[in-house]
């Protein structure tokens, strides 16, 4: 067997078991990757797909046991290649980073600024998605870091360093009825059609509990994964909606107004996500410290080994929340 026989396999894997596609990502051509799966079957005496005519259906239980040891495998392959460039030149590499489109627009753009005069050398990718998606990203290795809210599926293998909350706001038109109250109540809301984030998000889940929680129903009209898009409606007349408060900006959005909302919904917890087997890179966890100052290096390979939960209280930036 050989390296490239393993990246195969998980390219596959990655890609919903198309093989076209995982030769496309992988620069590569189809009839090499089939070719090379199947003399990889053939040393280990055992199917690890699964297939009807022309497709693959599923990994064999076989299958699924040796993609995870060949990412373990292909992870510690590039660990031992991040120390090398870690001693050669710390200050140069890649640093791939996924995260939602509130975090992309709203958090990182300073902090990218800052890291680009830092370390100019680092080519930096951000790689868009919700929660769930990010978490897969960073355990398939397609990204160095994670930035979000938690999942809505348990990820063991990644550590969550809690960095900010997000606080939420209701955003209106101006002259919105609802200005007129003092305080307003989830009833309020409830009398005028809403927009919402999304339930893959977990600001979005959070709202529509709160609301099924004090026995509510909501009139929600509309949603979607784009703040900005959710925005452009509200301002459109189309109904209210309840975002991060870091997603408004008075002189960008000078249609729109906010009530405050922190004494109805709970906030949010944002982490950075990481591979518990990751070597971390200098510039990497220079990043992280960016995004919060409490996480060092030496806190950060603390929590990246171990099973103990970072208290929320202690590691999230005082000025973020």
């Amino acid at each position: 067997m050989n390296l490239q026989q393993l990246r195969y396999l998980c390219g596959i894997a990655d890609h919903q078991l198309n093989i076209s596609k995982a030769a496309e990502a992988l620069h590569t051509s189809q009839p090499g990757v089939t070719r090379q799966i199947r003399q990889f079957e053939e040393e280990l005496k055992v199917e690890l797909l699964v297939r009807q005519g022309n497709r693959i259906s599923t990994l064999t239980e076989p299958g699924r046991v040796v993609v995870e040891i060949a990412r373990r495998i292909l992870r510690d392959v590039e660990n031992i290649r991040s120390v090398g460039a870690e001693h050669a030149d710390p200050n140069k590499g890649t640093l791939t980073v996924a995260t939602t489109h509130v975090h992309a627009r709203y958090v990182l753009m300073p902090v990218l600024r800052r890291f680009r005069q830092r370390f100019p050398k680092v080519r930096v990718t951000v790689r868009q998605g919700n929660p769930d998606q990010i978490a897969q990203f960073v355990s398939a290795g397609q990204a160095d870091l994670g930035l979000a809210t938690a999942p809505t599926e348990e990820a063991p293998m990644l550590a969550g360093l809690p960095c900010y909350r997000f606080r939420r706001c209701v955003l209106v038109p101006k002259q919105h009825p609802l200005l007129k109250k003092k305080r307003i109540t989830l009833v309020n809301m409830a009398s005028y059609p809403m927009i919402n984030l999304d339930v893959s998000f977990a600001s979005g889940v959070s709202v529509m509990s709160t609301f099924q929680a004090n026995g509510i129903a909501p009139d929600v009209v509309l949603t979607a994964t784009d703040a900005e898009v959710i925005k452009a409606y509200v301002a459109a007349g189309l109904g209210i909606a309840t975002l991060p408060e870091i997603a408004f900006d008075p002189k960008r959005d000078a249609a729109l107004t906010t009530i405050d909302a922190r004494h109805l919904f709970p906030p949010n917890i944002s982490y950075v996500w990481l591979h518990r087997h990751l070597y971390l890179r200098g510039y990497a966890a220079e990043f992280i410290r960016m995004l919060s100052a409490t996480w060092t290096r030496t806190m950060i390979g603390r929590f990246m080994r171990s099973d103990e939960l970072a208290d929320v209280a202690l590691a999230i930036d005082p000025q973020r929340n």
